[in-house]
C-alpha cells in the first residue's frame, strides 16, 4: 500500500514537472513550425545569411526580454525598459562625440540605469503602487532628460568597434558569425543560471509566486524588487548601447517597439503575466518565434500596422493554449 502510493506520488511529481515545461515545448513546436512555413514559402528564407539576419535582431529583442523577464516573474511589468533601451543607444554615440572613452560612457550609462531600475523597484514595493504608473513615470522622466541633453537632435556616432559587434558581416572566432549573437548566448546562459541555481533567482520565485509567503520566510520583498529591477534597467541599456553599433548612431523611439516584443515574448514562451512561473527558456522561444513571425511578414509585403495585429494574435492565441492554470499561491 505505502509503495503503492509513493509510486503514485513519484508519478504526480513527474507529471507536475512536465506540466512546467509544456509551454515551453508549445513555444518551440511553434518556432519550427515557423521556420518550416517561412522556408516553404518565402525563397531564401532558410539560406543562412538570413538565419544569420534573423539572430542579429533576435539578439537584441532577447536581452530586453531578459529585462522583462524579471520583472513579469515577480508578477510586475517594466514599461521604462524602452526609454532606457534608447537613453543607451543616444548616449553612447553623444558622449562620444564629446570625446568621451568608451569606458567612461558605459559607465555613466549604467548608472542611470542603476539610478532608474533602483527607482522602479523600490518605490514599486514600498508604496504598493502597481509598477506600470513607477516604471511609465520613471520611463518619461529619462526620455525627457535626453530631449534637454540634446535639444531633440541627437549627435555623434558609434565607436567603430560597437558597429563591428552588431554588423551582419563580423566574424568571430574565424567565423562569418556575428559577435552580438554570441554576447546573447552568453548573457542567456548567465541569466538561467542565476535564476535557477542561485539564492537571488530562488528568491525572485518566491516573492513572485506568493509575497507574504516569502516575507514569512524572511525574504525582503522590498531588496528582492529593488534588485531585480535594477538587472532589468541594466538589461535594457545593454539593449540600447549595442543597438547604438547597429544603427550607428543615437535615434529617439528606437527602443519603443521593444516595449511590445519583450512582454509578448515572456508571454509566448509561457511566463506567467502574474509572476511565479516561468523560464528563459521558454522566452528564447517567444523572441525567436517574433523575429520569424516579423520576417515572415516582410516577406509577405505585410506593413507594420497589420504586423502589430499579427503579434497581437500570435500572443493572444499562445496564452489561451497554457494560460489556465491557476496562479501558484492559489495552489497552496
Amino acid at each position: 500500500m505505502i509503495q503503492a502510493e509513493t509510486g503514485q506520488s513519484q508519478a504526480g511529481i513527474r507529471w507536475r514537472r512536465l506540466g512546467q515545461w509544456r509551454s515551453v515545448l508549445v513555444a518551440y513546436a511553434l518556432v519550427i513550425a515557423l521556420f518550416i512555413v517561412g522556408s516553404l514559402t518565402i525563397s531564401g528564407f532558410s539560406a543562412g545569411s538570413n538565419v544569420l539576419s534573423m539572430l542579429v535582431l533576435a539578439s537584441f529583442t532577447g536581452i530586453a526580454a531578459m529585462a522583462q523577464n524579471l520583472a513579469i516573474l515577480l508578477g510586475g511589468i517594466d514599461l521604462s525598459i524602452p526609454y532606457v533601451i534608447t537613453m543607451g543607444d543616444i548616449l553612447i554615440p553623444y558622449l562620444d562625440g564629446h570625446h568621451w572613452p568608451f569606458v567612461a560612457s558605459l559607465v555613466m550609462v549604467l548608472a542611470i540605469a542603476v539610478m532608474v531600475g533602483g527607482a522602479n523597484g523600490y518605490l514599486s514595493s514600498t508604496l504598493r503602487l502597481h509598477p506600470l504608473i513607477i516604471t511609465l513615470g520613471t520611463g518619461y522622466i529619462v526620455d525627457g532628460a535626453m530631449y534637454v541633453l540634446t535639444q531633440g537632435v541627437p549627435s555623434g556616432s558609434a565607436p567603430r568597434f560597437l558597429v563591428t559587434i552588431a554588423s551582419l558581416g563580423s566574424r568571430a572566432f574565424g567565423f562569418e558569425f556575428p559577435p552580438v549573437i554570441l554576447i546573447w548566448a552568453v548573457l542567456a546562459a548567465a541569466f538561467i543560471w542565476g535564476l535557477t541555481r542561485t539564492k537571488w533567482g530562488r528568491q525572485i520565485y518566491a516573492v513572485g509566486a506568493n509575497a507574504k509567503a516569502a516575507e514569512l520566510m524572511l525574504v525582503s520583498r522590498v531588496q528582492v524588487w529593488t534588485y531585480a529591477y535594477i538587472a532589468s534597467a541594466v538589461l535594457a541599456a545593454l539593449t540600447g548601447v549595442l543597438l547604438s553599433g547597429f544603427s550607428g548612431s543615437g535615434y529617439f523611439g528606437i527602443g519603443n517597439p521593444y516595449l511590445f516584443v519583450s512582454v509578448g515574448a515572456v508571454a509566448i514562451g509561457g511566463t506567467s503575466l502574474l509572476g511565479g512561473v516561468g523560464t528563459y527558456w521558454g522566452t528564447i522561444a517567444g523572441v525567436l518565434a517574433l523575429t520569424e513571425i516579423s520576417s515572415l511578414l516582410i516577406g509577405f509585403n505585410i506593413g507594420s500596422s497589420r504586423q502589430e495585429i499579427f503579434y497581437g494574435l500570435i500572443v493572444l492565441v499562445m496564452i489561451s493554449i497554457y494560460g489556465r492554470e491557476l496562479h501558484v499561491k492559489n495552489r497552496l
